[in-house]
């Protein structure tokens, strides 16, 4: 672990006491392999679940946009007869219209529609638009990310678990802390060096406690990642 390091200081082993745990406990047998052992303490990631349709996934074009995706306004808007370049554009907000954002090519004339004016008459014509940004969206789903070769891929726990910060530890395993995406400390929280191993019926980590962060225990869910046993074990 100390080359390691050596090679990479931003390298975390999470889950240490998976393979060194504290006396008394025993040690886990080891095949003597280095990379089983180095695999054994780092942090773990499980796939994705697969997204929900979102209401825009089940829109044809040039409305349809993935379901891991959303639309984030951006403030920019055109009041050209064609799109300034090729984006997600929607009419601007205050027009009255509820037209779902839609990708135009650059070039590609926008659409006119019937509007009030500021007299309270129907009109028909052009209309300001607002480009939108398309932004990853995974639902709020506990996906700790790291660069390449700091996190080990496992397979999906079934079934996933999830429990509160006062539970005792329902299974053996590597599991995970994760607030809301919103959370001022999510930054410091869902990260996947706070990953911890722990046995059947041990306690939660807890935030004020064990972390000195100022963050409720409620605000804290932990989520099981990974189920397997040191690889000479399994």
């Amino acid at each position: 672990m100390s080359n390691a390091l050596g090679f990479n200081p931003n390298r975390r082993f999470p889950n240490l006491d998976k393979i060194l745990p504290l006396p008394p406990a025993d040690l886990p047998a080891w095949d003597g392999q280095r990379k089983s052992l180095l695999d054994a303490a780092m942090g773990v990631r499980p796939p994705p679940a697969i997204p929900q349709p979102s209401a825009a996934s089940l829109l044809q074009k040039p409305y349809f946009l993935a379901a891991d995706y959303a639309l984030r306004p951006t403030g920019l808007h055109s009041d050209a007869p064609t799109a300034p370049f090729s984006a997600y554009w929607q009419p601007a907000a205050g027009q009255g219209l509820t037209e779902p954002a839609r990708l135009l090519r650059k070039g590609e004339e926008f659409r006119h529609f019937s509007v009030l004016d500021a007299a309270g008459k129907s009109r028909y014509g052009p209309v300001t638009w607002e480009q939108c940004l398309t932004i990853r969206h995974n639902q709020g789903a506990v996906e700790p990310r790291a660069v390449r070769g700091l996190l080990r891929d496992v397979a999906r726990p079934e079934p996933w678990l999830s429990c509160a910060c006062g539970q005792a530890c329902p299974v053996s395993g590597v599991w995970q802390p994760w607030v809301a995406g919103d959370d001022p400390l999510q930054a410091i929280v869902n990260q996947y060096w706070r990953q911890a191993w722990l046995t059947q019926g041990a306690p939660f980590p807890r935030p004020r406690r064990d972390w000195l962060l100022d963050l409720p225990d409620d605000e804290v869910t932990w989520h099981l990642m990974d189920m397997s046993l040191p690889a000479a074990q399994s």
